[in-house]
């Protein structure tokens, strides 16, 4: 068993997530495969995925097995580029996570403009409002939208994301414009979960003063243009992501409401593990959001 051959074989059958598409990948059989892989399941002494007739999932070892492979080939291959006086050129599969909302609508040009410079790398992108484990599930990149707290991840922020509160000129007419916070408990206050509690709206005055308002409502949902839609119908007040609510105030579907009672902002940010060697792939396509997002959302 050659074990540089395995550990790329290992690797490709992460990032594939299937036996018949590694095997492909790697101009190999299946049946190839999957005797490498018990091969090196037996060399280890452990189990590295758990197998169902649905999908492949790595265990513990797995993954930390992935992980520590990944950086000694791409660590290889590095040295190889400085041996022979080349660049490191970013190859592989590029796995990125992102918002539904903010990847569908700002994501596709800066993933055509990467893929244009850098052809050899094959991206493939998961876009869904949940907060993914970036190491469980062998993403390289995740883009988030939230007030982040302290993790073992390395954080590049990118943008600020400002959040309105809004509700439509229908909504208002009817049912009259809040004029303090307070007021919002007379209202029905429409959710996006993954953005804000569901129970209360921390709001933050000009001079800085911060108010917890305890709100209530007839709708939850985890897709911001849901809620958009929604709030442009008359549904209600809701708090929104400005980037997602921009063409309904320009339209004017919507309003911004007490205008100096405002959401914190959150940060769009870019994160990816720490590890000691980062791969030419991760570098540049964080390098080039930097660059890209600069300016677009201040």
């Amino acid at each position: 068993m050659d074990r540089l051959d395995v550990m790329k074989l290992y690797c490709c059958i992460i990032e594939t997530g299937q036996l018949s598409l590694a095997a492909e990948r790697m101009n190999l059989s299946k049946g190839t495969v999957s005797k490498q892989l018990a091969a090196l399941e037996r060399y280890l002494g452990g189990r590295l995925l758990n197998r169902t007739t649905r999908r492949l999932a790595p265990t513990e070892a797995g993954i930390n097995y992935y992980e520590r492979a990944k950086q000694i080939l791409e660590s290889i291959a590095e040295a190889e580029c400085v041996v022979t006086g080349l660049t490191t050129e970013p190859q592989g599969i590029l796995k990125i996570n992102a918002p539904m909302a903010f990847g569908s609508h700002h994501l596709g040009e800066l993933l055509a403009q990467y893929q244009q410079k850098y052809p050899n790398v094959e991206v493939n992108i998961s876009l869904s409002d949940r907060q993914v484990d970036i190491v469980e599930e062998g993403y390289d990149v995740v883009l988030r939208i939230a007030i982040l707290s302290d993790s073992s991840l390395i954080v590049r922020r990118l943008a600020p994301c400002h959040i309105v509160m809004c509700a439509s000129p229908d909504y208002l007419a009817q049912k009259g414009e809040p004029q303090s916070p307070e007021e919002l408990k007379n209202h029905n206050c429409l959710h996006y979960t993954y953005a804000n509690s569901c129970k209360y709206w921390t709001l933050i005055d000009q001079a800085g003063e911060e108010k917890q308002i305890s709100v209530s409502g007839g709708l939850q949902a985890n897709n911001g243009y849901l809620i958009c839609d929604a709030m442009e119908a008359g549904m209600g007040i809701t708090l929104l992501p400005r980037f997602i609510v921009e063409n309904s105030l320009q339209r004017g579907k919507a309003q911004i409401i007490l205008p100096e009672w405002q959401p914190k902002s959150r940060d769009i940010s870019l994160l990816y593990p720490s590890n000691k060697h980062l791969s030419a792939k991760v570098r540049t396509f964080v390098d080039m959001s930097v660059e890209y997002f600069r300016d677009k959302f201040n």
